[in-house]
């Protein structure tokens, strides 16, 4: 049997041989509808028992697919939603938000035994953060050696619609480079040539 969602029905095809094409067509057994899916008389009277299986086979997968995707979605929104009440806590004090932080508490105190018990608990999860904030300044590549005098003491000036929003960056990197330039020089240093220019 075929499935074929459409907008607002699930449509069950049957293949069957078609001696004079000398091939399988599909043919249309009944409908399912979407909104509240089940197997109606209709469709139960002209399936077999192992079509009927298997459309119910069909129809649980189905519905334990959708049920999934909702809790994914719901774990990968949550984050936005938790800060979102915590705005609506900061500004609401009334029996409602009495209700509703009642409510949460409850949930979240769920929520952290099942974190938990799947092995993101708090410390792990915080250190993996933190490995992840650091990896990316440890593994930035090293600026090459042959740098101007002139680029490491003047960087060039931005605009202020220009001007990045990461400074820090801007910094790290006029540092990494003075540290290639005083590298430079130690070396001529250490052979006894004058440094180049």
């Amino acid at each position: 049997m075929q499935f074929r969602e459409r907008r607002r029905v699930i449509q069950v095809i049957r293949t069957v041989y078609d001696p004079d094409l000398k091939r399988g067509r599909s043919e249309l057994v009944g409908k399912i509808d979407k909104a509240a899916p089940a197997v109606t008389d209709k469709l139960q009277k002209s399936c077999t028992p192992e079509e009927l299986s298997e459309i119910l086979t069909y129809l649980d997968d189905r519905h334990n697919r959708l049920r999934n995707e909702a809790v994914r979605a719901g774990a990968e929104t949550l984050p936005a939603q938790m800060r979102e009440a915590a705005e609506y806590f900061r500004t609401h004090r009334d029996d409602d938000a009495r209700a509703f932080a009642t409510e949460i508490r409850l949930a979240w105190e769920e929520l952290k035994t099942a974190l938990r018990e799947s092995g993101f608990s708090k410390s792990k999860v915080l250190k993996k953060a933190a490995e992840r904030i650091e990896a990316p300044m440890v593994a930035a590549p090293m600026v090459a050696m042959e740098v101007a005098a002139e680029e490491v003491a003047e960087p060039a000036e931005a605009s202020p619609a220009e001007a990045p929003g990461r400074k820090p960056r801007a910094r790290k990197t006029t540092s990494v480079r003075a540290v290639a330039a005083d590298t430079e020089v130690s070396k001529a240093d250490e052979t006894g040539a004058p440094p180049a220019v």
